[in-house]
């Protein structure tokens, strides 16, 4: 799946699942222009306005007009509003979930960090998700490549996607691109938010 368009898993093609996106965040009235430009994922103005109509059709979306111009929003009582709203919350749902599961585990993490393209909303169906894990140096081997395993495994049965944890201990990480990476675009899941930060300016 692509976190930045959840909808698509469910309708791969026309621009239905990007206007669902963007409704379904925010409550404010919004015309087909101000929804294009919000479009994850690109798209034009002419594809959002027959993704509209189709979407109104459908009564999940509500039209109103506003002086000579329509404005649209996602109908919050539609019986199936519930299930727009939880998809629109995906990436939000994967990271409570990671959290929950981390925090289970026997041998705590130093840091956890949700990054790449999972973390900068530009996935492909295809992408890999990205989680760098740094252990204690004590932590012991087994109970922790474990842990990190079934991780990964419940997070691709969450997303479909494959998951790549990317491993350290404490001692192992020192300045590179991918932690500058990590530090520009990553989201903290789980432990010291702000180690790796720390731990690189005094490694430096």
């Amino acid at each position: 799946m692509r976190l930045q368009n959840p909808f698509a898993v469910l309708s791969t093609t026309g621009l239905d699942s990007q206007v669902l996106q963007v409704t379904a965040g925010t409550e404010q009235l919004l015309s087909a222009t101000q929804i294009a430009e919000l479009l994850p994922e690109g798209g034009t103005r002419q594809g959002v306005q027959k993704a509209l109509d189709r979407l109104v059709d459908q009564g999940i979306i509500t039209e109103t007009t506003v002086g000579r111009s329509r404005a649209y929003t996602l109908n919050r009582q539609h019986l199936l509003a519930d299930a727009v709203l939880s998809i629109h919350r995906s990436r939000s749902t994967l990271l409570t979930r990671t959290a929950a599961a981390v925090a289970a585990w026997p041998v705590a993490p130093t840091t956890v960090t949700l990054f790449g393209s999972a973390a900068r909303d530009d996935m492909r169906t295809d992408s890999d998700i990205d989680l760098l894990i740094v252990l204690p140096d004590d932590a012991d081997p087994e109970i922790a490549e474990q842990q990190v395993h079934d991780l990964a495994t419940a997070m691709s049965l969450w997303t479909g996607n494959d998951v790549r944890p990317l491993v350290y201990r404490e001692s192992e990480v020192s300045p590179a691109p991918v932690f500058d990476e990590i530090l520009r675009d990553g989201i903290p899941v789980a432990g010291d938010r702000s180690w790796l930060r720390r731990h690189l300016r005094a490694t430096s």
